[in-house]
């Protein structure tokens, strides 16, 4: 029977059968595979049988889900092959007599490219720090996704006993960058609580648990 091998920072947490057709992954309860993480979405993906092969779809979720580090919208899957959800992974692996790698050109999705004239996030997106205890005065945005909170694990760690474990994050798009509110209302852009996302402008200031800071572009 093939199975998916849950994996938090490298360690196998969980060994999941595939007893169905179909399994959900996502933070809700209702999902076949709850990860317990606020930077997961509700629903998050799916993982499902079509003729003789596994695939993966995202479920138009936040951060996105992966292939071997590929940003998908829908792929086949092979055995070892990697699924990424956020500080998550899933491992395919497809022990039945015979097993066929789903076919990729019938279905494997990738996400799209960028199409022509859609303006392109620059590369050089930088936080400067304007108030609060943090580690460095400037940040900057490297990869699709910076996360900000009291963590460890997180790319800008700030200070304070109230500050949540992940608050918010920066996400780069084709058409510019995100800021995203992992716990809803808590990051303030311009004096304005986020809820959901708000995309961010030169110069744009935001606060979280007291720190400041202000997003731009290296000259």
């Amino acid at each position: 029977m093939p199975k998916l091998l849950l994996k938090f920072n490298a360690a196998v947490i969980k060994e999941i059968p595939i007893a169905k057709n179909t399994l959900t992954v996502g933070r809700k309860d209702d999902n076949d595979i709850v990860i317990d993480n606020p930077a997961v979405s509700g629903h998050h993906c799916k993982i499902f049988l079509q003729g003789d092969g596994y695939f993966v779809e995202d479920l138009n979720s936040t951060n996105g889900t992966f292939v071997n580090e590929k940003k998908i919208i829908r792929a086949g899957l092979k055995t070892n092959d990697v699924v990424g959800i956020v500080k998550h992974a899933l491992v395919f692996v497809d022990d039945r007599p015979g097993a066929t790698t789903a076919p990729a050109p019938a279905a494997a999705a990738q996400a799209p490219a960028q199409t022509a004239g859609a303006a392109k996030a620059p590369d050089t997106a930088i936080l400067s720090v304007v108030e609060g205890v943090v580690d460095k005065p400037e940040y900057e945005i490297k990869g699709m996704t910076t996360y900000i909170g009291k963590s460890d694990k997180v790319q800008i760690p700030i200070k304070g006993m109230m500050a949540p474990e992940v608050a918010a994050m920066v996400a780069k798009r084709p058409e510019g960058y995100y800021l995203i509110a992992v716990k809803p209302g808590y990051p303030k852009l311009n004096g304005a609580p986020v809820q959901e996302r708000e995309i961010l402008k030169d110069g744009d200031t935001f606060e979280i648990s007291g720190s400041v800071f202000r997003f731009g572009f290296k000259k």
